[in-house]
């Protein structure tokens, strides 16, 4: 979900705090414990914010934390509210700083005994929120107050795991399991650390455990899903996608994908394939961009055509500040409707622009960027990476026509093959990506319409980064991508590897990496050509104009 998306926060729905347990066994027993002993006016405020928490208003939730905050500054329950509330907001830097003063406080309070819960959950939130030390410190400091937990086991094996400390979370992952033998989760988790540690078969046994137990169907569609990944990895293909397709068919059948618009995407590509078209070179650059703002660089591709590796290797760069899967595109699409008057139609609101609101959006921009990453924004060369930033790349295009867009391409083939086999979260972006037919449906969208926009962009601001290339001559496919941005070629680049171990990265790919360069992701397809030739005819056009044929 993105920052200042709604939604309805049920007691069974998973708990916004990261934890990945349901809200009424996490923050509501919390909140619940939290409310004990609070003067009435303070109660009250506390109800109006776990409303508005529940019914997804994060603006209405910063208001009454905010009260509770000024009377009650230093209670780490308001510090951790106040600071989600913020993070949801996309206020991604305030509300961290928030969430580090809980942090400090509980540890102080509770370092030899307590509750260990809301260290566990605040745990989370660190985690979710892509902090990783933290969330690691906490995630030990809960151990040691309940040894025997499972879930404090769990939390810090999946601390470790996620930045690439496998030998260390392996054996938390079995104490937890050993707790909890047939919890899903404790053992989905362990089964991914015996894969990723090259223990295949005791892997797949875990899984199978799972699938047949079946009590919780996300995770069983989960426990398929990751049996596909090692299937594939021994070289059992046709095994491999069969596991795929029980977890795709699993996961349609899930009520929040049910209640998303499978059509939202294809109608807003089709309105920008509409709008954007006469309005790009309305206006000359130089009269719009004569602002003294810098020009940034956006990273996008279709999902899983390597935008994730080409991130860890610009921001290796010691001039580069990349991000990772920034919002604030999105925000600036709610920015021009806020302008503009008209939601609901970008294609419309774009429109209206003139000149004058322009600079506005550009000077929303670059506030929000240094909000979030502070002086470096403004300072080094900014590349905003978020591969679903193509679908907004009309109006980066209108209200940025100086900006470099660097644009990652993968065999189409490999593409869709590599998206049948991940758990994207559920969003209208990633709902038609649970079947075969859907996928390849939505890449020949996706890709059509940066074909058609390429067309009309000057061919100084664009660049295609095959991922092909990064792997066969690294060297020389990164030079040309820093001398497209303008910077000088820095060897330490190629150990971008290095910088990600110990990182929190967003996306699927942070384990891959975290490990050197290698070719066993090229040509993958060509195991599943049976499977293929159902979507062949609508990649043909995208395999041929990429260079893919043969």
């Amino acid at each position: 979900m993105k920052p200042g998306e709604n939604h309805k926060l049920g007691r069974n729905d998973p708990c916004t705090c990261g934890s990945g347990k349901k809200y009424k066994a996490c923050c509501a027993r919390t909140e619940a414990k939290f409310s004990q002993g609070l003067k009435p006016e303070r109660e009250v405020w506390r109800q109006q914010a776990r409303r508005a928490v529940a019914g997804g208003d994060f603006s209405e939730a910063e208001h009454w934390f905010r009260r509770l905050h000024s009377a009650k500054p230093n209670d780490p329950q308001v510090l951790a509210g106040l600071g989600q509330s913020l993070c949801w907001q996309g206020r991604r830097r305030e509300g961290i700083g928030y969430l580090l003063k809980s942090a400090k406080i509980l540890e102080r309070q509770v370092s030899k005994s307590g509750d260990p819960r809301l260290i566990l959950e605040l745990s989370g939130q660190m985690m979710h929120w892509g902090e990783p030390l933290p969330a690691e410190r906490l995630a030990r400091l809960a151990v040691r107050l309940a040894p025997r937990s499972p879930a404090a086991l769990n939390n810090l094996a999946l601390c470790l795991s996620r930045i690439h400390r496998e030998d260390e979370a392996l054996p938390v992952s079995r104490q937890a399991c050993e707790l909890l033998p047939d919890d899903p989760g404790c053992n989905i988790l362990l089964a991914t650390l015996e894969a990723r540690l090259g223990r295949r078969d005791t892997c797949l046994a875990r899984l199978q455990h799972v699938i047949a137990l079946d009590h919780d169907p996300d995770q069983t569609a989960r426990a398929w899903l990751e049996t596909g990944v090692v299937l594939d990895q021994m070289g059992r293909y046709g095994e491999a996608f069969a596991a795929f397709s029980r977890s795709a068919e699993a996961r349609r059948h899930s009520a929040k994908l049910a209640a998303l618009d499978r059509e939202l995407l294809f109608d807003s590509i089709r309105q920008s394939h509409e709008a954007i078209d006469p309005l790009l070179g309305r206006w000359p650059v130089d009269g719009v961009v004569n602002d003294g703002l810098p020009v940034p660089a956006f990273l996008m591709g279709f999902l899983r055509s390597g935008t994730t590796l080409t991130e860890q290797v610009l921001g290796a760069h010691p001039d580069v500040l990349v991000t990772d899967e920034s919002g604030i595109v999105h925000e600036l699409t709610l920015e021009l409707g806020r302008i503009s008057g008209v939601t609901g139609n970008q294609a419309q609101a774009v429109r209206t622009l003139e000149v004058e609101p322009l600079r506005q959006l550009r000077q929303f921009f670059w506030r929000r960027m240094r909000e979030e990453y502070g002086d470096d924004a403004l300072c080094k060369q900014l590349v905003d990476k978020n591969a679903l930033n193509t679908l907004q790349l009309g109006l980066i295009s209108v209200v940025f026509p100086e900006a470099k867009i660097l644009f990652a391409l993968r065999d189409p083939r490999d593409v869709c093959l590599s998206c049948f086999g991940q758990a994207f979260a559920p969003a209208p972006a990633t709902v038609n990506l649970l079947s075969w037919q859907g996928i390849a449906r939505q890449y020949a969208a996706v890709m059509g319409y940066w074909l058609a926009i390429r067309e009309t962009m000057p061919p100084s601001s664009w660049l295609e980064l095959r991922y092909e290339d990064t792997v066969g001559d690294f060297e020389t496919a990164y030079r040309g991508v820093f001398a497209f941005l303008g910077l000088e070629w820095r060897p330490e680049v190629g150990r971008f590897h290095e910088r990600a171990k110990g990182r929190f990265i967003s996306t699927p790919s942070y384990a891959a990496v975290a490990q050197p360069l290698y070719s066993g992701a090229i040509a993958r397809w060509k195991h599943y050509e049976n499977q293929l030739g159902e979507i062949t005819p609508l990649l043909e056009p995208f395999i041929a104009a990429f260079g893919y044929s043969g």
